[in-house]
């Protein structure tokens, strides 16, 4: 077990939540931020967050806060889990508020509205180098209400910086939630950004009573489509077949717990 680490977790959503509640499992001192006063208010209260699990108790040694000023105080690692279409804009507000060097890591998935870029690029952009490591991103087949149930997942943590890469790989690794290394940034967020379509695919084919042919077909046509494209990107084919790659296309693709999933069904 690796030393008490502080972690400011940005965004209470279902994902940050889980997320955090792994670390605290860990006896890391844990801080999630947020934007929705209430939320705030109920994570340290009633130690719920309701909005995303009904019937979920959160440790509560998880502290959350309004100000993010006080969630980065003499933080060692920060971790984005804010929807895509505002990364940039907490970034540019963590990188105003930061006065020492943290490990970045994030854990969206999907690509910057308008731009296309991928998120670990956009905190390149938006932090100093002087104040980051290299850009951690977690990312792999994993539902959120799972995770927060401590059911077994299994992820991967991706960065250039492998030395990083396995600094993440300790806070988070458990004997329920297990991380894997890998330096294939570009595979691993593109993985985790493209199958998302190919999930809403599966789920309207669902949706108009489509069996598991159509599926697997979709699925694994899908697939090898964002295999060509992330390899012309830059990726290595074979994060493709791993778990943030054919792992993370399963658990979207086929389940009820995935949003793309039910948004193709019901479009189905």
């Amino acid at each position: 077990m690796m030393k008490k680490q502080k972690i400011a977790v940005l965004g209470p959503g279902s994902w940050g939540t889980a997320l955090a509640q792994v670390l605290i499992d860990n006896g890391h001192e844990v801080r999630i931020w947020g934007n929705i006063p209430e939320q705030i208010d109920e994570i340290n209260e009633k130690h719920t967050n309701t909005r995303h699990f009904k019937d979920v108790v959160l440790d509560e040694n998880i502290k959350a806060y309004k100000e993010l000023s006080e969630a980065l105080d003499s933080v060692d690692a920060v971790l984005f889990v804010v929807p895509t279409k505002v990364t940039r804009l907490v970034a540019k507000q963590v990188a105003e508020l930061l006065d020492h060097k943290v490990v970045v890591m994030h854990a969206s998935k999907g690509l910057e509205p308008g731009t296309h870029e991928r998120l670990s690029t956009i905190l390149e952009e938006e932090i100093p180098e002087e104040l980051r490591s290299d850009i951690v991103v977690v990312s792999g087949p994993s539902h959120a209400e799972e995770t927060i149930v401590r059911d077994i997942t299994l992820i991967t943590a991706a960065s250039k910086d492998l030395e990083v890469a396995r600094y993440v790989q300790g806070i988070f690794s458990n004997n329920y939630f297990r991380l894997y290394t890998n330096s294939d940034v570009i595979g691993v967020e593109t993985a985790g950004a493209l199958k998302n379509i190919i999930a809403v695919g599966a789920g309207a084919l669902h949706g108009m009573g489509y069996g598991d042919n159509a599926k697997s077909a979709v699925s694994t046509r899908g697939l090898a489509e964002i295999t060509r494209l992330g390899v012309k990107l830059g990726a290595d084919p074979l994060t493709y077949s791993g778990l943030s790659g054919v792992g993370d296309l399963i658990v979207t693709g086929t389940s009820i717990h995935s949003r793309n999933w039910r948004a193709g069904d019901a479009l189905g």
